[in-house]
């Protein structure tokens, strides 16, 4: 083969590969099958009988008491890939918080930090509790918790 094929052939072979991921994308996109949303999160509870306490999530830096009436679910790790504020981070950690069916997240803490390709993104931890009592609940409420 000549020099001139091989170079036409190794730039349809790159144009090839470089434009699959294009094509991968466009069936993503495409509205007719698309999904929106975050999976992960169950919807809101809807009908008379829904309590507002469940569509909401208590975010709130303070501890979970000695004793109650409480299930804790796990640790909650958020971090934003782009930039924005700590309450983009709180949002965050409430759609994962809904997605495990809690009510609260305690030890709640937002800050910033580096994040690629964002110079610096907020990030969150906290530890999601469904709490049975709704006592216990509004009582964990405090001046720097959060309905979300």
């Amino acid at each position: 083969m000549t020099r001139t094929v091989l170079t036409r052939l190794c730039l349809m072979i790159t144009l090839l590969v470089s434009g699959w991921p294009v094509m991968a994308q466009s069936i993503l996109l495409d509205p007719a099958r698309a999904t929106y949303g975050n999976p992960w999160v169950t919807p809101f509870p809807k009908g008379s009988s829904a309590n507002p306490l469940d569509a909401k999530v208590l975010v709130t830096t303070s501890a979970l008491p000695a004793q109650g009436e409480f299930e804790p679910l796990g640790a909650l790790h958020v971090e934003s890939r782009w930039p924005g504020g700590t309450g983009k981070a709180t949002k965050l950690l409430a759609e994962q918080a809904k997605g495990m069916g809690a009510n609260a997240i305690v030890e709640a803490r937002v800050w910033q930090a580096l994040a690629f390709p964002a110079v610096v993104a907020p990030h969150g931890s906290g530890i999601a509790v469904r709490i049975k009592d709704d006592d216990l609940l509004r009582s964990l409420a405090n001046s720097t918790s959060t309905w979300e």
